[in-house]
């Protein structure tokens, strides 16, 4: 379900859990004898933070696509290895496994090619472009954006993009050739 969900509804969630007046992990914090924190002042949680709001806002994707792969595998497969006698530890290792390494193979790629982008609603959105936040939450995407907005440097704002996009663009064709030497039916292209 988050997956579903806008950046800006998780930037209220969010929000909703780290508020300094009524935040849910404050109201956790004063019943258990510690103060209220200003979380949106704080730099040094943010980094886990960002990793905890990006796994549950992106691990439901992730489910999905591997239960789709995983439902495509014809059950005879597994019948005849319980006829064999294969256990669920073997029956995933020579059954599943084998038969989810072209979408392990094609998410590995995109994924790096994804590896210079930053999630802007993450990290403008969900910190609320706070300032006092830009040196563990400014990346790349954020740069771009206040370069065109605040800054008014659109060369400066073209030239981080093309640099985002070409230094992308060869990422994926470096994993697919790693991909493709390795096995080759698995590569994208």
């Amino acid at each position: 379900m988050p997956n579903f969900l806008s950046m800006a509804v998780v930037a209220i969630i969010v929000f909703a859990f780290l508020s300094a007046d009524h935040g849910y992990l404050n109201n956790i914090m004063e019943t258990l004898g510690y103060s209220r924190k200003n979380w949106y002042l704080e730099r040094k949680p943010w980094p886990f933070f960002f990793i905890i709001i990006n796994a549950w806002k992106n691990v439901g994707f992730s489910s999905v696509v591997y239960l789709a792969s995983i439902s495509g595998i014809s059950p005879e497969y597994y019948e005849a290895a319980v006829l064999d006698g294969a256990k669920k530890i073997q029956q995933a290792k020579y059954i599943t496994l084998p038969f989810l390494k072209p979408m392990i193979s094609i998410l590995l790629i995109m994924s790096i090619g994804g590896i210079f982008r930053g999630d802007f609603g993450l990290f403008y959105l969900v910190t609320q472009n706070n300032g006092r936040l830009y040196p563990v939450s400014d990346v790349l995407d954020t740069y771009i954006y206040r370069a065109m907005t605040t800054l008014n440097n659109t060369g400066m704002a073209t030239a981080a993009g093309l640099y985002q996009s070409v230094v992308s663009f060869i990422c994926v064709l470096i994993a697919n050739k790693i991909v493709a030497m390795i096995e080759p039916e698995n590569a994208m292209f």
